[in-house]
């Protein structure tokens, strides 16, 4: 027996669009978005939610997550066993849908076996697209050992939730790359520059040789996948673009002339501002070293400006956090601080069509459309207007559906 929904009365946001639309009839059946129309949609068996003075938006998706990432300590993971990790992770994911985030890309540590439970149903969760372990050359940003510390271990052998693996030249980043595509990856992550949180790597130091990244372009692009890379500094960023990764992690340190390299190629930035204000708000409470601390206010002060660089010159911006379990509750704001340099419009953007692309999902995840996945808020306000109603999701955002199933429903909702 199919299942149905008429949403009536709602404005439609569309995020092509820079204001909200004309108030619409919904129909769903069946998971997916069957009509949008303007005129009243007569469906006599669907169950009929009154939208009236409300505003009806596609899910949000984040497309810089961290599902496993639950200790203050990354490098901690390494003694984590990762189905502890697995089921520790659920709380975060479930906060995660519940702040209206239908959708997560994760960029390092999140597996085909929870993407599978998610599918299959057994935990609450925003659809998950996985890229396993991340790639990292040996004192790279995945590296995490203490100097002392000699072996990295082997996830598939001690079943620990870490982070990444080390490759070191192409041959190794070859099998890396196909071991983690062989496991159900969705994406490739690798890591082309220094971080804030590893503990050995220079901010600005340039990771892995060109031989090696794309011998891991080439490999993702034989299996129809892609690759995703960390990258800070402008020459990074700039040998990821010419490289032919396609998504820029982080970018903070970009050029106007790298930026319009990526323009003209086509290469998607995802900037992830608020884990660095998160970190700078915290203070010692973030769990990070000083030293980390320290490249973490480099950082945070140029990422802000980088969007201003990403915007004039054409790019296309994603939206992404990178938060850990501690600081998840950062992540509606993290639309608002990015709306402090780009509009409303812009961030809604970033979070709904444009991720969609990132992820390949253009037409099915991102906006409200015939043959969508009926992922979809109700909400209380105009978000192009004030980007708030969004950042208090709790109370602002009054239902919300996800594959067609109501994850939230406020008692104020009016159900038919």
């Amino acid at each position: 027996m199919s299942t149905r929904y008429l949403i009536s009365g709602g404005r439609l946001l569309n995020p092509h669009q820079d204001s909200l639309g004309p108030v619409v009839d919904i129909l769903v059946v069946d998971g997916l978005i069957q009509e949008v129309s303007e005129s009243t949609i007569e469906c006599p068996d669907a169950e009929k939610i009154d939208a009236t003075g409300l505003t009806v938006m596609p899910g949000l998706i984040d497309a810089h997550v961290h599902i496993f990432m639950n200790e203050m300590n990354i490098a901690a993971l390494a003694g984590v066993p990762q189905t502890y990790a697995a089921a520790k992770s659920t709380k975060v994911i479930r906060e995660m849908l519940h702040r209206g985030f239908t959708t997560v890309r994760d960029v390092a540590g999140g597996d085909y076996g929870m993407r599978d439970a998610e599918q299959a149903g057994y935990i609450e969760s925003p659809r998950l697209f996985v890229g396993g372990k991340a790639i990292s050359q040996t004192g790279g940003h995945g590296d995490f050992r203490g100097r002392a510390e000699s072996d990295f271990g082997c996830a598939c052998c001690t079943g620990l939730a870490l982070f990444s693996t080390l490759a070191d030249g192409v041959p190794e980043v070859i099998k890396a790359t196909r071991e983690q595509l062989r496991l159900g990856a969705d994406h490739i992550k690798i890591m082309l520059s220094g971080g804030v949180a590893s503990p050995n790597d220079p901010l600005d130091s340039i990771q892995y040789r060109n031989d090696e990244i794309l011998a891991c372009v080439e490999e993702a692009e034989r299996w129809g996948s892609y690759v995703c890379a960390h990258a800070y500094s402008d020459v990074a960023i700039r040998r990821a673009v010419l490289n032919g990764i396609r998504t820029i992690e982080h970018g903070n340190f970009v050029s106007e002339e790298t930026a319009a390299m990526m323009a003209e190629r086509g290469t998607f930035v995802v900037p992830t501002p608020i884990v660095h204000e998160a970190n700078h708000r915290l203070g010692a409470a973030s769990g990070k070293s000083p030293s980390s601390m320290e490249k973490n206010e480099r950082v945070r002060v140029a990422g802000l400006n980088a969007l201003k660089v990403y915007k004039a010159a054409g790019v296309q911006i994603g939206f992404g956090t990178d938060l850990s379990m501690h600081t998840q509750s950062f992540q509606t704001e993290a639309l608002r601080l990015t709306a402090s340099v780009l509009t409303n419009a812009d961030v809604i953007r970033s979070a709904t069509v444009v991720n969609a692309k990132i992820l390949r999902q253009e037409k099915k995840l991102g906006e409200i459309v015939p043959g969508a996945h009926a992922d979809l808020l109700i909400v209380d306000g105009d978000p192009y207007s004030d980007i708030s109603v969004l950042v208090d999701s709790d109370s602002k955002i009054i239902a919300g559906m996800k594959a067609g199933a109501f994850f939230k429903r406020l008692p104020s909702l009016n159900v038919q």
